[in-house]
């Protein structure tokens, strides 16, 4: 008879024990795991190098509302995150915010939001349309998780000045909230 595969994993005198098999494969796991950091556990006062090392350029790099450097790293167009931060006079980072939820899309009730604005707040969209009723209006639309509705868009229309926010809504994501049913694309 011919030894299967799993029998080389059965504990023998003078070789590798499942127990120490199990215990590599914990210590394997935890390091891959360690691997996979994220934007919100980076610290306030973390180098900006350190960043651009680990998670690369950002989609935008602006001035922010209190004038201080804004990188913004997104998951755009599929994703429905995105990442801000902005960066000292010192050269470190102030930490992360998600910008793609419905208390930081609120902020477009204020009036005078730019494209330039939205675009250094929440990044590039991950659609852009003209609605073809006037040449200047488009629409920028934005993947995101609502905390209200699940998987969302956030639609921002700008006016005939072609720059200036004329309105926003959240609306149903038709692809995702399908797919997050079972119905959609895989």
């Amino acid at each position: 008879m011919k030894p299967s595969f799993f029998s080389s994993f059965r504990p023998q005198s003078g070789s590798f024990s499942c127990q120490r098999l199990l215990h590599a494969s914990s210590i394997a796991l935890v390091v891959s795991l360690v691997g996979c950091a994220s934007y919100s556990s980076v610290p306030a006062g973390t180098p900006l190098e350190t960043v651009l090392k680990q998670f690369g350029k950002p989609a935008v790099h602006c001035k922010s509302r209190n004038n201080l450097p804004r990188l913004v790293w997104t998951t755009q167009p599929n994703g429905e995150t995105a990442w801000a931060t902005e960066v000292s006079s010192q050269g470190a980072v102030n930490g992360f915010e998600q910008v793609l939820t419905d208390d930081k899309f609120s902020l477009l009730s204020n009036p005078g939001w730019t494209k330039d604005m939205v675009q250094c707040e929440f990044g590039p969209p991950a659609e852009i349309q003209g609605l073809g009723f006037y040449d200047k209006h488009t629409v920028w639309t934005y993947r995101y998780m609502s905390h209200r509705m699940g998987h969302s868009l956030m639609t921002i229309t700008y006016g005939d000045d072609g720059i200036t926010v004329l309105r926003y809504r959240s609306i149903l994501d038709p692809v995702m909230g399908e797919a997050a049913r079972g119905y959609g694309p895989d």
